[in-house]
């Protein structure tokens, strides 16, 4: 009986810390969902009704431009309607910029893709971060 009382003493808040702490870690950590298996499918003029959801965004690039003059270095895929009207936006990072064989703004521009990742927002306007070729097919 002097064991079970020494083990509820210090067992049960040892074990209680661990159960707060992990619902505490499943609260905050949210692993990215995978890209493999987008929730939707949609057109680029559906974006903006998506935002915060892993998405397949299909559509005709329109414009595409290569800014290295702009803080980080950015490559635009503008789909649906060239820019400044363009719908939805890929951008590809200068950071990200060297997966690509081919620069993107050249492979890609007037043609039809592809693009899975979470849909979020730049200044209003719906866009997907893609940080390698295997995102846009």
């Amino acid at each position: 009986m002097r064991k079970f009382r020494k083990w509820i003493t210090w067992g049960m808040p040892f074990i209680a810390v661990i159960m707060v702490a992990g619902l505490i870690l499943s609260r905050v950590y949210q692993p990215e969902p995978s890209l493999q298996d987008p929730e939707v499918r949609i057109t680029p003029f559906e974006a903006a009704e998506h935002i915060g959801v892993v998405a397949e965004v299909c559509g005709t690039v329109e414009s595409a431009d290569y800014i290295p003059s702009i803080g980080g270095e950015p490559t635009f895929l503008n789909l649906g309607r060239p820019h400044p009207e363009q719908p939805f936006t890929v951008i590809i990072w200068g950071e990200d910029r060297f997966r690509w064989r081919i620069p993107p703004d050249e492979q890609y521009e007037g043609r039809s893709i592809c693009v899975t990742g979470r849909i979020e927002t730049h200044e209003g306007e719906p866009q997907i971060r893609a940080r390698n070729p295997e995102q846009i097919r």
